[in-house]
């Protein structure tokens, strides 16, 4: 008895590339939450210090983690396109 292969995928770093898109995917609406929320934190801070800089903090870990999301994604291009020319 023979299973049949479910994946579409012929080889490891095909499956590799699909999971970090899909991530992705998934990332950048959680990352644009992140920036209007530290935006609305800010607007509601009025004036007080200790919620501007939770705002601060909240804009800087959203930037941070959008950063290393699409960065792990374009560094992942690039090593495909460099191995690729090889």
């Amino acid at each position: 008895m023979e299973f049949a292969n479910p994946l579409t995928f012929d080889n490891i770093p095909d499956l590799l590339l699909s999971i970090l898109s899909a991530l992705v995917v998934m990332a950048v609406p959680v990352i644009v939450f992140f920036l209007i929320y530290s935006g609305f934190m800010y607007v509601t801070a009025q004036g007080n210090p200790e919620k501007i800089k939770q705002a601060s903090l909240a804009l800087t870990y959203g930037i941070i983690g959008g950063v290393i999301i699409l960065g792990s994604w374009a560094i992942t291009a690039i090593v495909r396109n460099v191995v690729d020319a090889f």
